[in-house]
């Protein structure tokens, strides 16, 4: 069988044209998949890091708490430092992802506390719960409500998992700031001393209280 040269023409022009189809389908494809993965980075990128122009430490938080909760605001997620609307049940299918977005809200603060106070916040549950703490151990003033709170947080500390050192650095974070707050009202250097040891009867009767039973009996509490 033999071929016109219009007929061979044609068919070269046409395996030309399925192939450059094949050809441009397939770059959209890549050019498709080089998007898509572009933008789950930098989905992933936005989610993981979070960063103001400094860190928090004993003396800024006002102006700290006032960037932080602007941009975590502006990501979204404020609602896990107001809790409105709040968080939803355990039972409830939507749990998982909220106490997802959580964890990262709560490490976005935590990636902005300087490293000498990152100890003394971390065991908090939620970021919301670590929120508040944190407005209530480093905000300013002497508050007479801050202070309460900051007793009776130290009146109910337990050991629970915690070995008998890291409970008593829990302890010793919140005495600190109490000690920051409540300065000693003392005038005369002998009420001062005096002072200062009862404080100190009181703190290692916290302690004990909140260590576990079946320690308190042993001599290794001592």
């Amino acid at each position: 069988m033999s071929f016109s040269d219009d007929e061979i023409g044609n068919n070269m022009n046409q395996n030309q044209n399925n192939s450059s189809t094949i050809t441009d389908e397939l770059t959209l494809q890549i050019a498709n998949m080089l998007r898509n993965s572009l933008r789950i980075q930098q989905t992933q990128s936005n989610l993981e890091n979070l960063s103001i122009c400094f860190k928090l430490n004993k003396d800024n938080y006002p102006l700290w708490a006032t960037l932080m909760k602007k941009a975590i605001g502006g990501r979204g997620k404020k609602s896990h430092l107001t809790g409105i609307p709040p968080a939803p049940e355990e039972i409830e299918p939507t749990y998982e992802k909220w106490e997802q977005t959580d964890q990262i809200v709560f490490t976005w603060i935590i990636q902005n506390i300087e490293i000498s106070l990152i100890n003394n916040v971390s065991q908090f549950p939620t970021a919301k719960a670590l929120w508040e703490g944190l407005a209530t151990t480093y905000g300013s003033g002497t508050d007479q409500i801050q202070i309460y709170d900051l007793h009776r947080k130290a009146n109910t500390q337990k050991q629970e998992n915690d070995t008998l050192e890291d409970f008593w650095n829990k302890l010793q974070a919140i005495w600190m700031v109490i000690d920051r707050k409540q300065t000693n009202p003392m005038k005369c250097s002998d009420d001062i001393v005096t002072f200062n040891k009862i404080k100190q009867e009181q703190r290692l009767y916290q302690f004990l209280r909140g260590i576990d039973e079946n320690l308190k009996s042993s001599e290794e509490i001592f």
